[in-house]
């Protein structure tokens, strides 16, 4: 819709005044959360509608001049007062009078919304051009209009993600570990090996290089998730936990290979992602905003494990959370099957031609 469409739209809108979908409230309603909250609920559990802010009750433009914050805080009324939270669109228009929010909202599709009050939770609902709050019987019947909507839900699955790329239960690691044999030796190094050295040095200087990546540790076990929806309804604001047993550390990509990822395991995704949370580097969590109903979700940044130096089999327990519906818990194994490369380590014993001199010139 251009600017010219959305400004006759809403001059439509008021000409034709307030009725059971349009509400006119002048911007003084911005500092009362809990009264926009009621308006914004009463359309919700009734048939939807519109909230013009910078509306006189005549229909006569209040002269509101926006601010670029107003919108954030609109939004986080819907979000923090509305239970369920509610989702409103946004718009602002910009007259010759002043300037006007328009706020609309559909009706509700799975729960009725309360507002959080200081006295709990109520639920109201707007009658012609006024809003109450619902009575008994109105509640009861708004949770039988949601009967049919509550039976769609979100069915989450939880999979692992090996170093191929295939979605599992069960990953086969064959880790290597690094045994170091040290050898004396009484010959200095040759200036091949010094050499040598000197190259090795560079490289491991250029993966300090915070654009440049390098090769994983070999002993480290890459682990990746992907989440799935098989429900009838979307999923909300998801949260995965990993929990890794005793003796296994949790690496984050980008301290196990470097490059550009940067190290969010202090920030909340808006997209999703897996990441390192807890110190004890025993977990990882995965956050996630939405995901719809028959969709997939497989993008998340992988981690890196670092388990015992054993052949065994270990459980990585997992809890899938989302609002609205039970926790769900998973279990998948790891069999490490690790092996062993040995490298040989040339110590050179330092001369002692100095010590002895200083003593004979003593």
């Amino acid at each position: 819709m251009s600017p010219n469409e959305e400004k006759n739209s809403v001059d439509e809108i008021i000409a034709s005044g307030e009725s059971q979908t349009v509400e006119f409230k002048k911007s003084d309603i911005l500092s009362d959360p809990i009264k926009l909250a009621k308006e914004m609920v009463a359309f919700v559990n009734s048939f939807g509608g519109r909230i013009l802010i910078g509306i006189c009750d005549d229909g006569a433009v209040e002269g509101m001049k926006a601010k670029t914050d107003h919108e954030r805080h609109i939004m986080n009324i819907a979000r923090d007062r509305c239970d369920p939270p509610i989702i409103p669109s946004f718009l602002q228009i910009s007259k010759p009078e002043g300037d006007i929010y328009e706020i609309k909202v559909t009706r509700f599709k799975t729960l009725p919304h309360a507002v959080k009050t200081d006295n709990g939770r109520v639920y109201f609902i707007r009658v012609g051009t006024t809003v109450r709050e619902a009575s008994p019987i109105e509640l009861a019947l708004l949770f039988e209009s949601s009967k049919e909507e509550i039976v769609k839900k979100p069915d989450l699955d939880l999979l692992l993600v090996d170093s191929d790329g295939n979605a599992t239960e069960s990953i086969i690691a064959r880790p290597v570990f690094t045994k170091v044999k040290k050898i004396k030796g009484e010959m200095p190094p040759t200036p091949f090996s010094t050499s040598f050295e000197a190259i090795k040095n560079l490289s491991n200087l250029a993966s300090l290089y915070p654009f440049a990546e390098k090769e994983p540790s070999p002993d480290l076990v890459l682990i990746g998730i992907q989440l799935s929806n098989v429900g009838q309804a979307p999923a909300q604001e998801i949260t995965i936990f990993m929990e890794f047993p005793d003796g296994c550390e949790v690496i984050s990509k980008h301290d196990a290979i470097g490059g550009l990822h940067l190290p969010l395991s202090k920030f909340k995704p808006t997209s999703g992602g897996l990441y390192v949370k807890r110190k004890d580097r025993l977990e990882a969590v995965a956050w996630m905003d939405s995901l719809g109903n028959d969709l997939v979700m497989s993008n998340f940044d992988e981690v890196y494990v670092r388990f015992p130096a054993e052949a065994k089999e270990y459980k990585i327990k997992a809890r899938v959370v989302q609002n609205y519906f039970p926790p769900k818990d998973f279990e998948f194994t790891v069999t490490v099957k690790p092996e062993f490369k040995e490298v040989i380590e040339r110590v050179y014993e330092e001369e002692k031609t100095s010590g002895s001199n200083n003593e004979s010139g003593n």
